[in-house]
């Protein structure tokens, strides 16, 4: 069999100059709404095939909201909060990670260190003074 793959092609280029799918993504690196994510693991594999169809079906549903009578407010309002409660919960996951492994966790822009963030609140609660009555309203 010849360098050509079946749909006849040697790979540099389909018919008619066709670009490549390493040309392609060459391409889009360069844009403003690509990111390049390094998949060491097949954990990472995973999660980016969900996130990118998560970052599609997030932008439709909030493009379509109140112009689609197939969605629901209300229920788009829980895939919001749901999506929001999952992204605390990997950075949760990335800090504890690190703090087992003796290294500092350095969130992703717009997070914060929830296990560095529970320590400061933990030391930022005045105590009570013994005897004191607390006043439940």
């Amino acid at each position: 069999m010849s360098d050509k793959n079946k749909n006849g092609n040697d790979g540099q280029g389909g018919k008619n100059g066709a670009k490549t799918w390493q040309e392609r993504k060459l391409e889009k690196v360069n844009r403003d709404d690509f990111d390049v994510i390094s998949r060491k693991t097949r954990d990472q594999s995973d999660f980016i095939g969900m996130l990118n169809t998560l970052d599609n079906l997030l932008y439709q549903l909030r493009m379509n909201m109140g112009r689609s009578s197939n969605i629901q407010l209300d229920k788009a309002q829980e895939f919001l909060v749901r999506s929001q409660k999952i992204k605390d919960e990997i950075n949760l996951l990335n800090a504890e990670m690190c703090e087992m492994m003796g290294w500092d966790y350095r969130p992703p822009r717009g997070f914060v260190n929830p296990v560095k963030k529970e320590a400061t609140v933990k030391s930022t609660v005045p105590k009570e003074k013994p005897g004191s009555a607390t006043s439940t309203a």
